[in-house]
């Protein structure tokens, strides 16, 4: 599993899917089975949640090399020329 939830932040992501359920489907679920849905999409679709921030952090890395390089080329002194 990709990410390791603290006790509270999962009690609140199962009350979060329970609550989906009452309002989308009109039907309650347990913690349990709550749970194992957390559980099944963590383990399936965290996957791609993760790859996908993992490819914009490694665009704003490159954008910042980028300032960082032009920024140090503009330190760069010109020698004197006689």
């Amino acid at each position: 599993m990709l990410v390791k939830w603290n006790a509270d932040e999962r009690k609140r992501i199962i009350s979060e899917i329970q609550y989906f359920y009452h309002q989308e489907r009109d039907e309650e679920i347990g913690e349990l089975a709550a749970g194992t849905i957390l559980d099944f999409f963590a383990e399936q679709i965290g996957p791609y949640y993760y790859n996908a921030g993992i490819k914009d952090a490694v665009k704003q890395a490159e954008v910042h090399a980028s300032r960082l390089e032009e920024d140090l080329y503009a330190l760069l002194r010109k020698g004197n020329k006689r």
